[in-house]
């Protein structure tokens, strides 16, 4: 392990409650049993668990139901915690375990209503979606009940003093779609940018994303229709680590005409904000001859989201498509329940939720107001304490099916009208998945229910009471972009804008295409291409627009001193690698930023934030659409301006920052001084224990645009942005030559070997096999346990 017994002395001697002998025992102590035999309820039939030498559980059953319940047990396993956790932030329950500190998230989680969409699914579900839930779960509190009867729960259940509840299928739908709210960005841009309209008028506003709208645009309301809100000042942390902002992803395929193999290759992997443990759960699950499927899992939901089966494989990547419109309701003075719709008041409903919160003898009641047309009002509400407008907010997130059913589905489709069939059940969110299946097939599919909109585009709230912004039925799934077997024999997407072609509106605001040209350069740069040159691109640290930005710095500047005149050699003819031992790459990230400022914080003052990227709430709406564009508009700023007085103070003071914080020494300027990825457990932000569950800090390379994904924190430069939260390449030619690694590791549980075994390997972007024929598994495997009906 990367840290050990050493450190967790020092963690116990910071507690002064443990000696390190003892505390070593308290963390190997709730280890779950991996071999020998256990007898369960709720089983028709045996279930055999092999667990690799990563840890990856090959869960075998003869029916596929009891191989979901033995999926949902693994789970348990090795990230009760972490499930346990993540359906207390979508339903609003975190209060209950870490007091008032955590009231405000759970009051805005409640307005949201995840839960409550949840509620709703699953009385809606199909008999086959609500019996593969009930296994699962099933699966689940039979290791729940385990660890209750033998005192021996995960070491954080202990720490906070809880135990957690039975495992529910709509905990699993709310988690769904807890993650689809994540992936569904938008909302936050709303807000931000209503904002600066209010407070700088429209031209200015729309000089600071010319890329996105224009002044004279009809696209947007009014100004009386929505403002004038003022920007909140930045707001403070609650207790606990939660999911830090939407993510973005790296996902590419090619045929057999262009693999060394002669069969489709097929790369991903999906970019997440760091968190310990990880996002995703490897587990290979089969059953009969139904179902043999191998992949990254969600801790949480039964099946398998990115992955291969027998037939196909699959990798999926966020579309950026605008989900979710925010709408300012003009509410009844004389009764709270109605807004006015087209001249009438319309009478919502009201609900009432109750919150029990740690240490407090009365629970909180949050009074909520769901409106007829547009879903819930989330203000007021201190989470967005600034924010006095009524806003409610209309999203798929509440309103279509969850990828439930979806992804179940694809588990088991043998061809691409079988996938397509599978993908037309998902709901939310809407995702990119790219295809590749043994008979040398490659594909594309946007999948999610997008709204068609009356009209606007979603850009600010709209008026609620107008009638004119209202959503029509979603767009039909035969009108969604797809592709099949492309003549170039490739297929790429790095969430830029898939749906260009397209005649149907899908959003503003995708991430700029760098790192989407970067792989079709390299994957056009040879004809054929093997899983080791996959995986030498998802290493890739190469960022085009770096390359090109310092190319214009060096053309059009006039060093001042000796420091400047060193820091423009550093760039002279450097080949835009953000590696970690790079000064080119320091100084190109500092420049960043600085030019951003330079520009506008003496007309923006405290909206400057918001020009870096930084969102309305630093858990809630971490980051707006500005984080994805910056870099882009840099690099036009420089195109059309040169060396302008402003670029040139921009640059100075990127010299004497970098002067001040690494010395005079520009070979010391190395990237990895100032971009460190520290991967943090939640209750760390309780300290001394981040001591016991981090992984220490380390040099981190790459940025937003370059593949081996790096991003910072919106005007910051430590690696706190999207990272590789799973990296996979199948092999169509042969599944056992597949490969993949996740960040840290397949335990969530403090004391297991695994709780952080892949964290080197996943550092030099290396892979482990990912085993999925019986002589594979047994050629790797570790442990064996069998689980039987009682």
């Amino acid at each position: 392990m990367p840290f050990g017994l050493q450190r967790l002395g020092m963690a116990a001697g910071a507690t002064g409650a443990l000696a390190a002998g003892a505390l070593g025992y308290v963390l190997r102590r709730p280890l779950p049993q991996l071999d020998g035999e256990v007898r369960l309820k709720g089983l028709s039939g045996g279930i055999e668990i092999v667990r690799d030498r990563w840890g990856i559980p090959h869960i075998s059953a003869h029916e596929v139901h009891d191989a979901l319940f033995g999926q949902g047990y693994c789970h348990a396993q090795d990230r009760l915690w972490q499930m346990d956790l993540t359906r207390r932030i979508a339903s609003g329950r975190l209060a209950e375990v870490f007091g008032p500190e955590a009231l405000d998230v759970d009051r805005f989680q409640r307005r949201l209503g995840l839960h409550r969409a949840a509620e709703a699914e699953w009385q809606t579900a199909e008999p086959e979606l609500r019996d593969s839930l009930t296994a699962y779960a099933a699966g689940v509190n039979a290791c729940l009940e385990g660890m209750l009867a033998t005192g021996k729960l995960p070491v954080e259940f202990v720490l906070a003093r809880f135990q957690p509840d039975p495992w529910l299928p709509i905990d699993t739908l709310g988690y769904a779609r807890f993650q689809a709210f994540a992936l569904s960005p938008n909302w936050e841009s709303e807000l931000v940018r209503s904002r600066l309209i209010a407070r700088l008028g429209y031209v200015v506003a729309a000089s600071l994303e010319p890329d996105v709208w224009q002044p004279d645009t009809d696209a947007l309301p009014r100004l009386q229709d929505w403002g004038p809100p003022e920007m909140p000042e930045p707001g403070e942390l609650p207790p606990i680590v939660l999911t830090g902002g939407p993510g973005a992803s790296n996902a590419w395929v090619v045929s057999g005409e262009r693999s060394s193999s002669g069969k489709p290759l097929l790369a991903n992997d999906p970019h997440l904000f760091p968190r310990l443990p990880s996002v995703f759960y490897e587990a290979h699950l089969m059953a009969g001859g139904d179902l043999n499927v191998a992949g990254a899992s969600a801790p949480g939901a039964p099946g398998i989201l990115i992955g291969h089966n027998r037939h196909i494989a699959w990798g999926i990547t966020a579309t950026m498509a605008d989900v979710q419109d925010l709408y300012v309701e003009r509410v009844d003075p004389g009764d709270q329940r109605r807004t006015e719709f087209a001249g009438r008041w319309e009478t919502g409903t009201h609900v009432r939720e109750v919150i029990r919160v740690k240490g407090r003898a009365q629970p909180w009641v949050e009074e909520v107001l769901i409106t007829t047309r547009h879903g819930p009002l989330l203000t007021p509400t201190p989470s967005l304490a600034d924010e006095h407008r009524p806003l409610a907010l209309r999203s798929m997130v509440l309103e279509a099916p969850s990828a439930a059913s979806a992804v179940l589905a694809i588990n088991r489709a043998a061809c691409w009208d079988e996938f397509r069939a599978a993908t037309s059940r998902w709901g939310t969110p809407a995702m990119n998945v790219l295809y590749a299946d043994t008979e040398g097939n490659i594909g594309y599919q946007m999948v999610g229910h997008i709204p068609v909109r009356a009209r606007g585009e979603g850009l600010v709230p709209s008026p609620g009471w107008s009638g004119q912004y209202e959503w029509q039925a979603p767009l039909p799934f035969d009108q969604m972009p797809t592709a099949f077997n492309p003549p170039d024999g490739l297929w790429a997407n790095a969430n830029h804008n898939a749906a260009r072609t397209s005649p149907h509106f899908f959003a503003r605001e995708f991430i700029a295409p760098a790192r989407y040209r970067r792989i079709r350069q390299v994957l056009e740069s040879k004809q054929r291409h093997s899983a080791v040159d996959f995986g030498a691109l998802q290493a890739d640290e190469v960022s085009l627009p770096a390359r090109e930005i310092a190319s214009l710095l060096v053309s059009h500047l006039t060093p001042t001193g000796r420091n400047e005149l060193r820091a423009l050699d550093e760039l002279r003819g450097w080949d835009g690698r953000i590696s970690a031992d790079s000064a080119a790459a320091a100084v190109y990230e500092v420049f960043r930023n600085e030019l951003v400022r330079a520009r506008f914080s003496d007309a923006l003052g405290d909206l400057t934030a918001a020009a870096l990227g930084v969102g309305p709430h630093p858990l809630l709406g971490a980051v707006n659409s500005h984080y994805f564009f910056q870099t882009e508009r840099v690099q036009t700023y420089l195109e059309e301006h040169g060396g302008d007085e402003v670029v040139q103070r921009a640059f100075t003071r990127t010299v004497q920052w970098l002067t001040r914080r690494l010395g005079p020494d520009v070979k010391n300027w190395q990237w990895g001084r100032l971009h460190h990825l520290a991967m943090e457990h939640p209750l760390s932000i309780r300290k001394p224990l981040g001591m016991l569950f981090n992984v220490p800090p380390f040099p981190w390379s790459g940025d937003l645009e370059t593949i081996r994904a790096g991003g910072c924190l919106p005007g910051e430069l430590k690696a706190g942005g999207p990272i590789s939260a799973y990296r996979f390449i199948a092999d169509c030619s042969d599944w056992d030559n597949s490969l993949s690694c996740i960040p840290a590791g397949q335990s969530g549980q403090r004391g297991s070997p695994h709780y952080a075994d892949q964290v080197d390997t996943w550092r030099r972007v290396g892979y482990h096999p990912l085993a999925f024929t019986r002589p594979a598994v047994a050629r790797v495997a570790r442990h064996t346990l069998t689980l039987r009906p009682q």
